[in-house]
């Protein structure tokens, strides 16, 4: 039985992989001061390490010309995540207003329409720019208060959800 505890790599929140602490799948060959050469599946890395967050045990680390936002999760960072204790709870729209006053270009959703976090609502033009309006979180459409081509006037309602 190992005492080797294993770590949580996520690289960009695309890529994550896993490996034992202790274990040396990279070598630092040369360091000097943010700047790093590493040795991996024998191919040598040029490392730039452009910020750390030590709280959030994060950071940003240029490779060879581009930038990767790195998370290390430690044993205890996983049990927390398993837990569940990271979830936020969704959050529930009841009204969107208008940001800006502006003029109505598109109306993207419906009554009736099942919307989620960030989902595109409509697009309001103002200043001579187009702005997507989101949504803040989720819900079911239940009434559209403006029309295509309408003026809106800044903190009016513009959607209704249930």
């Amino acid at each position: 039985m190992s005492n080797t505890k294993p770590l949580e790599v996520e690289v960009q929140q695309i890529k994550s992989f896993s490996f034992e602490e202790g274990v040396k799948d990279m070598v630092i060959l040369e360091e000097r001061g943010n700047y790093l050469k590493i040795l991996s599946n024998e191919k040598i890395y040029n490392v730039l390490v452009k910020s750390v967050d030590e709280d959030h045990k994060q950071s940003v680390v240029n490779v060879d010309g581009y930038d990767f936002f790195v998370k290390v999760n430690e044993p205890l960072d996983l049990l927390i995540k398993k837990m569940g204790f990271l979830r936020q709870a969704a959050q529930t729209v009841k009204e969107v207003k208008a940001p800006m006053p502006g003029l109505v270009l598109d109306i993207l959703v419906k009554v009736g329409d099942e919307v989620t976090e960030n989902q595109n609502l409509l697009s309001l033009e103002a200043m001579k720019m187009e702005n997507i309006i989101k949504s803040q979180g989720k819900g079911k459409v239940k009434e559209v208060k403006v029309t295509k081509g309408e003026a809106v006037d800044k903190n009016q309602i513009l959607l209704i959800f249930e």
